[in-house]
């Protein structure tokens, strides 16, 4: 089913002007993913921290996971992840590791 004749931009052949514009059936067919109109069927919610285990049945053994409204913060979101030993009671420690080249 799949179409796997090169995109004319990258021919070395010349090519119909219409074959520039051509789009593929899946970028047709496929819309975004929109979760404004699909809030019913989808979730943004994303957990920071360790997945509990299948042995965890009891909340005591249950590790505690931060739940964010959705996966990309803001500035003021990442600074309350920087501190949250404050909002947790010292439940949470966060540790910032620099991976940025010299």
């Amino acid at each position: 089913m799949g179409n796997d004749s090169p995109l004319a931009v990258l021919s070395n052949k010349n090519k119909m002007l219409y074959h520039y514009f051509k789009q593929l059936f899946a970028q047709v067919t496929n819309p975004a993913i929109d979760p404004i109109r699909e809030e019913l069927v989808m979730s943004l919610v994303s957990f920071i921290g360790p997945s509990p285990t299948c042995s965890a049945s009891t909340s005591s053994t249950r590790r505690l996971r931060l739940e964010v409204s959705q996966p990309v913060l803001d500035f003021y979101e990442m600074e309350k992840v920087r501190h949250i030993e404050r909002y947790t009671g010292g439940k949470f420690k966060a540790f910032e590791l620099d991976v940025t080249y010299r």
